[in-house]
């Protein structure tokens, strides 16, 4: 293998490692905030919420994706 598709599965694996963390993370913290945000009422409107929430799901559905693409096609 070449210097470039090296780095490209590198820079794949650490993508796939951050993002799975970041998933990992965002489902032990939202338990926590759930329990938190019940306490105190400061919490989004229902829109706001399912706006934001589908973002991130988006976005790390594409980089989930994205990492394992530039693991498996290089």
């Amino acid at each position: 293998m070449d210097l470039p598709t090296i780095l490209a599965k590198i820079t794949g694996v650490v993508l796939l490692i951050w993002t799975l963390f970041s998933i990992y993370k965002h489902f032990v913290l939202s338990k926590k905030e759930k329990i938190k945000t019940s306490k105190q009422n400061e919490g989004q409107s229902v829109s706001e919420q399912f706006l934001n929430t589908s973002l991130l799901y988006l976005w790390l559905a594409f980089m989930t994706v994205f990492s394992i693409g530039m693991i498996v096609n290089n």
